[in-house]
């Protein structure tokens, strides 16, 4: 088996951003004011990532969005973008749950009452009512980009305009496994930083570090995005995590013994939704701050048709590996947050040099993060 080729530590970042963007100061992960100046002026102008049509690939099929507490849902109504509604998933009645879950139906149902409305939120009925009340389900205007929803007001088609990976997230062919959602206890920059460096892979991931090559890659960066592309480490001969042995194991039998394309690919829209690619497999994750040191994590997994129905040990396999990473991530997401809370405890702060370009990806967030919310620093 010959690895196949691959970029060595190419970047194309602004190296002017190394000097004119220092770190972020430690208040920023902490000060509930700043916290919710980061909402508005960064996440209430997104681009409002609202789910994949994939969730819903059938006529009639409906799923509640769990990280909304089910407040809202995605149904295929053959309308708009890719023929998905958005749709609040509250009676107008008396505000009950309409639907739970995923499913089928010709229309939705409140069981509180039985107001029942069609699939694009019209109410059709109302049980008693003389005349049917002007009641239709709220809805939000879509955009699609290779299946992915947005709300806005962010232009996230225009802002992936000139992302130069799309071929590399076609879900053509792919269905939706599952969605997990994750509570995380730390900030949600503190999730991007691990997420956009490799600085820590060798000393966090003794199983990713034999999977992926930490020192093969390449950074790409645009206004809005940014992208990684890393190698694949020494032909995938030696592994140490059991997770990472299996995963090789089922990929090169069902390969025959071909090796993939990269070990990995990790991008990001800013500031909150990132698309991963690995072997088979393509996962979004979408990161909701809740408050300085709370963070919600969606992460929902795509597998081609065949592998989802005739490969259940890949698909095993790959989790149990990004399961793994995805625990040895939180350490060290937590260990950064305990230290930063134990300055700002005690009133002190600290900002380390950046490694280029290993940290690039960082240098870039925190550049974004502070021309977002009015503080670049200019030289």
């Amino acid at each position: 088996m010959n690895a196949p080729e691959a970029p060595r530590r190419r970047s194309n970042l602004d190296a002017s951003l190394v000097d004119r963007t220092p770190p972020l100061p430690i208040a920023w992960y902490f000060d509930p004011a700043w916290f919710e100046r980061e909402r508005e002026l960064i996440f209430k102008g997104g681009p409002g990532y609202a789910g994949h049509a994939l969730m819903v690939p059938e006529v009639g099929d409906y799923m509640t969005l769990p990280w909304t507490e089910h407040g809202k849902l995605l149904v295929r109504n053959a309308e708009g973008p890719a023929g998905v509604a958005l749709l609040s998933n509250t009676c107008r009645h008396r505000q009950a749950l309409i639907m739970e879950g995923r499913g089928n139906a010709t229309s939705l149902v409140c069981p509180a009452h039985r107001w029942t409305y069609d699939l694009s939120g019209r109410l059709l009925g109302a049980p008693e009512f003389d005349r049917t009340p002007d009641c239709a389900l709220p809805r939000q205007a879509l955009s699609n980009w290779h299946g992915l929803l947005f709300t806005g007001p962010g232009d996230a088609l225009a802002a992936l305009a000139d992302f130069p990976l799309a071929a590399d997230y076609d879900f053509s062919g792919h269905v939706l496994d599952r969605v997990q959602v994750e509570e995380l206890p730390f900030n949600w920059k503190a999730f991007l930083e691990i997420y956009l460096e490799l600085y820590h892979v060798e000393a966090m991931h003794p199983g990713l570090q034999k999977w992926v090559d930490p020192g093969n890659y390449e950074w790409g960066f645009g206004a809005q995005w940014s992208y990684q592309i890393l190698g694949i480490k020494d032909g995938l001969r030696s592994q140490v995590s059991p997770h990472y042995a299996r995963y090789r194991d089922t990929l090169l039998a069902y390969n025959g013994g071909v090796l993939p394309k990269y070990g990995t690919v990790w991008s990001i829209l800013y500031p909150n939704v990132m698309l991963e690619w690995y072997p088979h497999c393509l996962v979004v994750s979408t990161l909701l701050p809740r408050s300085p040191d709370h963070t919600t994590n969606i992460v929902e997994f795509y597998y081609p048709e065949e592998i989802k129905a005739f490969e259940p040990q890949i698909v095993a396999a790959h989790q149990a590996a990004y399961a793994e990473s995805a625990a040895e991530d939180a350490e060290v997401c937590t260990r950064l947050h305990r230290g930063r809370r134990a300055l700002w405890l005690a009133g002190e702060d600290d900002a380390g040099p950046f490694h280029t370009p290993h940290e690039d990806g960082v240098i870039h967030l925190h550049d974004w993060i502070r021309r977002q919310m009015g503080q670049r620093r200019t030289l």
